[in-house]
């Protein structure tokens, strides 16, 4: 039987979504970051597709999809998507952001939710430590706080440099003009993501608590070349959730699917083994 093979456009409130479907087998659902668009999974659609039904969409706001971010939860949006698709339950894979998603539609959905991969993320409302809060500032004014000065001064190229810098350390020379590209062409739908975080709509129910306590099988994953602080919380988020796995990869950064592609694909496709192979999960821990 040939795979699935097709592509279209969502209406949803304010605007349409874009998204795109290959493959045959489990569902499996790719949710971009903040600064790129459905375009950065394009280097694991050949191998995820082999023994899955990939779907990637455009958050609205990025790439081909319109919108605001932020009138809605986005999560209403992957619902909504998931909905038209007639997809019962998937596998959902987010970066950074599009990790908050993934483990919303999670905590409100887990008879809908395989399970989840976290890369360089966790729940909007997990809350940092007093440590882990010092790293962050410690790291801020020479990180996010130049990405933050060059968007006020309107410094568009500057700023795009510094978005690699920051989350992009570790891609390979070959691609980072891709990657810039992308980040280019997603730059304003970025700085609304930056100065809406936070003030959008929330979600009417405790995430981080649901998924501590859900049982849906979660495999986090850490970039060692990403920010200390946000690899502590995800650590310590998967420490206290019986149902999580948290792997640190040493050549991943902010962006480790392009950063580091075999490393982040062989540990997805190990758990994606595990889970619908009814093994156990997550593995014993030390």
């Amino acid at each position: 039987m040939a795979g699935t093979n097709d592509r279209g456009t969502l209406p949803v409130s304010g605007g349409e979504l874009y998204y795109e479907r290959a493959g045959e087998g489990p569902a499996l659902v790719l949710v971009h970051s903040a600064f790129l668009d459905s375009r950065m999974w394009d280097p694991q659609m050949s191998t995820f597709t082999r023994h899955h039904t990939v779907i990637r969409y455009d958050v609205r706001g990025h790439g081909k999809s319109t919108g605001t971010e932020g009138r809605v939860p986005a999560v209403d949006d992957l619902t909504a998507l998931l909905n038209h698709l007639e997809v019962r339950q998937a596998f959902i894979i987010g970066n950074s952001n599009g990790g908050r998603i993934a483990c919303e539609f999670a905590a409100g959905f887990p008879d809908r939710t395989r399970g989840i991969v976290l890369a360089a993320s966790g729940p909007h409302d997990f809350e940092p430590t007093k440590e882990e809060e010092a790293r962050f500032m410690d790291a801020f004014p020479d990180g996010e706080g130049v990405l933050v000065e060059h968007i006020k001064a309107g410094r568009r190229e500057a700023a795009l440099e510094m978005i690699l810098q920051l989350w992009a350390p570790m891609v390979p020379d070959s691609q980072r003009a891709w990657v810039q590209g992308i980040a280019r062409d997603n730059y304003d739908a970025l700085v609304h993501f930056l100065n809406t975080e936070g003030e959008g709509p929330k979600t009417p129910y405790p995430v981080a608590a649901r998924l501590e306590k859900g049982g849906t099988p979660i495999l986090a994953l850490g970039g060692a070349h990403d920010m200390p602080a946000l690899n502590m919380m995800l650590g310590r988020f998967a420490q206290q959730t019986p149902s999580a796995h948290y792997v640190e990869l040493p050549n991943g950064d902010h962006t480790m699917s392009l950063s580091s592609r075999a490393e982040f694909e062989t540990n997805v496709l190990e758990f994606l083994a595990a889970v619908e192979g009814g093994g156990p999960w997550p593995p014993p821990r030390n």
